[in-house]
C-alpha cells in the first residue's frame, strides 16, 4: 500500500513537472482544468428551473424573468391535424368496371336476341330459355316483356341500352351510391321507349351496375400532407413578467413549452447539450490559453497566477449559472466587473481582459442575450482601465463610479434600442447597475489584498510596506552594510526611472533594486562599499574571492526565504548579476599568471527573466561602474553607461528576459539623465578665512 502511494506521488510530481517545464503540456493541463470546471458550471441546473411534465400539478407558481417568442409544437401540431382533417378523401375511377359491364351487357343482349328469333320453340319455351340464361336472371314478368316485345321495340332497346348504361357510369358510382343509382336507373332510359322497354332496360341496366370509383389513399396521403405543410408555424410571444404556471395548475403542453423557450424547464439530462457545452467550454479554454501563453508570458508561466485566472473564469461562469435564466433583473446587481479589476492589478491587463471575455461569452451561450454578454465585458473595461496602476484606493473609487457608469449606459442603450416603456424595469435595472458598480469597486479593493496574500502575489501596497525604510531587512541593511544600503537606494532611483521610460512597473523595479544586495549582510567587508580599512581580499586567491563575492547571492536567498519576499522581488537577488564574470578577480587571477577557468568565476544565476530584474542587472553594475570614475562628467559617465550595457547585452545576460533595443536605448538615456543630475559638477567654494581681530589696547 505505501509503495502504491508512492508510486503514486512520483506520477503526480513527474506531472508537475512536466507541466511546468513543457508548453504543451501546460496548455494541455490549463485546457483541461479550466475546461472541465467551467463545464461542470456550465452544466450544473441552475436553482430557477423546474420540473413539471404535462399532466403534473404545479406546486409553485412560475413567471417569465424575459420576454421570449418561439414556436409553439403543440399549437402548430394541432393547426395542422386540424387542416389534415379537413381534407376531403381522394377517389380513382377504375375505367376496366365500364368496359367489364358494357361488354357483360352486350353478351345479356344477344343471348336473348337468340332466345327471341328461335323459332324451332314455342312461346312458353322461349320465356323458359330467357329465365334459364346464365348472361341475365330475369323474372318471369320481365322475361314475358323480352317475349312479347315486338322486333323494332327489340331492335331500338339493343341499340340504346349501351348509351344508357354508359351515361350512368358517367358521373362516377362509389359503392355507397350503387343502391341509388340502380334505383334510378330508370331515369337514365329514353322518354319515348315503351313500358315493356323501360322495364326491361332497368333491368339489364341494374344487373351491369358495379361501383366504379374507389377511394385513393395515396393520394389522399399527399393532399393531407400539402394541407399540413401549408399551416404557418404558430408562433407564441411570452412577455416579461407574464404568469407562465399558476400554482395548482394541471400543466398543459403549452406551458412546458414556455418554460422550455425560457430556459426553466429541467428536463433531466439533455446529451446534445451537455456535449455541445464540453465543446463550448474546451473551445474557450484552449482559446485563453492560447492568447495568455502568446501575449502575456509572465502570467502563463507562474502558477498561482493561472490558478487565479482559472478561479476567476469559473467564478463569472458559476455566477452566471446561478443567475440564469431565473433572475431577470437580479443579474444585473451581480458586481461582474471585479473579477476583471482584480485580475488587473494581480495578474495583468492582457490576461484581466481575455479572462473576462472568456467568462462574458459564458454568460452569452447561457442567457442568448447580447444585452448580457455587453453588460459583463463593457463595464469591466471602464473599471480595468481606471485600476491599472492600482497605487491608492482612490483609484478603486473611480473605478466603481467608472464601473457604474458603464453598466448604467449599456443597460440604457438596450432598453432605447428595444423600445421600452416601463418606468418600473427600468428603475430597477439601472439601480441594479448603479449597485454592481459600487459592489465592484469595493470587492476589488477587497479581493486585491485578499487573494494577493493568499496566492503570495505582491499587491502595490505590500510592495510599498516592503520600500519602507524602516522594514526589518532594509533596517538591517543599513545597520550592518551601509555602504551597500546607500548603493541599493541609488540603484532603485535609477531602476524606477527607466522602468517609468519604458513602460515596466516602477514600484517593482525600485523595491527589488533595494532588496537585490541583502546577501551582503552576512559578510560586510567582502565588498569594497563596506571596508573602512584593510581589504580581505588582498590576502586571498582570487578564486576564493570571487567564491566569497559570488555567495552573497545565496546568502540574499536565504533571508529572501526568511522575511517571504515576494517571488517578483527574490528574483532580482540572483538576477542583478545573473551568469555574469566576477571580473575583477578573474582578471587578476590572469594578471597573476594563473590560467583561470572562466566557468568557476562566473556567478550561479539564473538570468533575469522580466524587464524589472533586467533593468536592476544594468543600473547595479552601471552605478558601481560610475561610482568608481575618478572624474565624472558628461563624456565618462556617457562613456562608462554604454559600455556596462554592451558588455552585459554582448555576454547575453538579457536574453531571457523582454527587453528590447528600442528598451535598452531608453534606458541608456535615463541612466545618463540620472546619474548627470546626481554627480553634477560643483563651485569651488573657497576656504573659510577667519579674520583675526587685534585685541584692543589696555587704557
Amino acid at each position: 500500500m505505501i509503495r502504491r502511494l508512492r508510486n503514486g506521488d512520483r506520477r503526480l510530481a513527474r506531472l508537475r513537472e512536466a507541466a511546468r517545464t513543457d508548453p504543451r503540456a501546460r496548455a494541455a493541463t490549463f485546457v483541461v482544468i479550466a475546461g472541465l470546471l467551467t463545464a461542470a458550471a456550465l452544466l450544473f441546473a441552475p436553482p430557477a428551473t423546474v420540473t413539471y411534465d404535462v399532466g403534473a400539478v404545479a406546486d409553485r407558481a412560475v413567471r417569465a424573468p424575459r420576454s421570449v417568442a418561439f414556436v409553439s409544437t403543440s399549437l402548430t401540431d394541432a393547426e395542422r391535424e386540424k387542416a389534415a382533417a379537413a381534407v376531403q378523401k381522394q377517389y380513382a375511377t377504375d375505367p376496366g368496371v365500364v368496359v367489364s359491364a358494357s361488354t357483360h351487357l352486350a353478351g345479356a343482349v344477344t343471348a336473348l336476341g337468340r332466345v327471341r328469333n328461335d323459332a324451332a320453340q314455342t312461346r312458353d319455351q322461349k320465356l323458359a330459355s330467357a329465365q334459364r340464361l346464365a348472361e341475365v336472371q330475369l323474372t318471369a314478368a320481365v322475361a314475358q316483356d323480352v317475349v312479347d316485345m315486338t322486333p323494332p321495340e327489340w331492335d331500338q332497346l339493343a341499340a340504346g341500352i349501351d348509351s344508357a348504361l354508359r351515361t350512368l357510369y358517367g358521373q362516377g358510382i362509389r359503392a355507397e351510391q350503387l343502391d341509388a343509382v340502380k334505383a334510378d336507373a330508370l331515369k337514365a332510359i329514353p322518354a319515348p321507349w315503351t313500358d315493356r322497354q323501360k322495364r326491361v332496360g332497368a333491368e339489364l341496366l341494374r344487373q351491369n351496375l358495379h361501383a366504379n370509383v374507389a377511394p385513393d389513399q395515396t393520394a389522399t396521403t399527399l393532399a393531407q400532407k400539402d394541407a399540413r405543410d401549408a399551416v404557418v408555424p404558430v408562433q407564441v410571444q411570452v412577455a416579461v413578467g407574464e404568469v407562465v404556471v399558476r400554482e395548482g395548475d394541471v400543466v398543459s403542453q403549452l406551458q412546458v413549452e414556455k418554460l422550455r423557450a425560457l430556459g426553466l424547464a429541467n428536463e433531466g439530462v439533455d446529451w446534445r447539450g451537455a456535449i455541445g457545452l464540453l465543446i463550448w467550454a474546451g473551445l474557450i479554454a484552449g482559446v485563453l490559453a492560447l492568447f495568455i501563453e502568446r501575449f502575456a508570458t509572465e502570467a502563463w508561466l507562474d502558477d498561482r497566477k493561472m490558478i487565479l485566472v482559472i478561479l476567476s473564469l469559473l467564478a463569472i461562469t458559476a455566477a452566471g449559472r446561478a443567475l440564469i435564466p431565473g433572475h431577470t433583473v437580479l443579474v444585473y446587481f451581480a458586481p461582474f466587473a471585479a473579477i476583471a479589476m482584480t485580475l488587473t492589478v494581480l495578474v495583468g491587463g492582457r490576461t484581466a481582459l481575455a479572462t473576462q471575455i472568456a467568462g462574458a461569452l459564458h454568460i452569452g451561450i447561457m442567457s442568448g442575450q447580447v444585452e448580457l454578454v455587453s453588460y459583463v465585458l463593457v463595464p469591466a473595461l471602464l473599471g480595468m482601465a481606471a485600476v491599472r496602476r492600482a497605487t491608492t484606493a482612490r483609484e478603486f473609487a473611480i473605478g466603481a463610479v467608472a464601473v457604474a457608469a458603464g453598466n448604467v449606459g449599456v443597460v440604457l442603450a438596450f432598453l432605447l434600442v428595444g423600445r421600452t416603456s416601463d418606468p418600473l424595469g427600468i428603475a430597477q435595472l439601472a439601480g441594479g447597475g448603479l449597485l454592481s458598480g459600487l459592489g465592484s469597486g469595493l470587492l476589488a479593493f477587497a479581493g486585491m489584498a485578499i487573494l494577493g496574500h493568499v496566492f503570495r502575489i505582491p499587491t502595490v501596497f505590500e510592495l510599498r510596506e516592503l520600500g519602507d525604510p524602516n522594514h526589518p531587512l532594509l533596517r538591517q541593511l543599513l545597520l550592518r552594510t551601509p555602504g551597500t544600503y546607500h548603493h541599493s537606494l541609488l540603484v532603485g532611483n535609477l531602476a524606477e526611472r527607466a522602468a517609468e521610460v519604458i513602460g515596466a512597473d516602477p514600484l517593482v523595479a525600485r523595491v527589488g533594486a533595494y532588496y537585490h544586495d541583502i546577501g551582503k549582510m552576512r559578510n560586510p567587508t567582502a565588498f569594497i562599499e563596506n571596508q573602512t580599512g584593510a581589504n580581505p581580499h588582498d590576502e586571498l586567491d582570487p578564486l576564493v574571492s570571487a567564491g566569497i563575492v559570488a555567495a552573497h547571492i545565496k546568502d540574499g536567498l536565504a533571508l529572501a526565504d526568511r522575511y517571504n519576499l515576494p517571488a517578483q522581488i527574490r528574483e532580482m537577488i540572483p538576477g542583478h548579476h545573473g551568469t555574469s564574470l566576477v571580473k575583477y578577480f578573474f582578471q587578476l587571477a590572469q594578471q597573476r599568471g594563473q590560467a583561470p577557468e572562466e566557468r568557476s568565476y562566473r556567478y550561479p544565476g539564473p538570468r533575469p527573466r522580466s524587464k524589472e530584474a533586467g533593468i536592476v542587472m544594468l543600473a547595479d553594475g552601471t552605478e558601481a561602474s560610475v561610482r568608481s570614475l575618478t572624474e565624472k562628467n558628461p563624456e565618462t559617465i556617457r562613456a562608462m553607461v554604454d559600455r556596462i550595457i554592451d558588455e552585459r547585452v554582448a555576454d547575453g545576460q538579457l536574453d531571457e528576459c523582454d527587453l528590447t533595443f528600442r528598451d535598452v536605448q531608453k534606458i541608456r538615456d535615463a541612466f545618463c539623465e540620472l546619474l548627470l543630475g546626481v554627480y553634477h559638477e560643483r563651485i569651488p567654494y573657497p576656504e573659510d578665512r577667519i579674520a583675526r581681530i587685534k585685541p584692543a589696547a589696555s587704557g
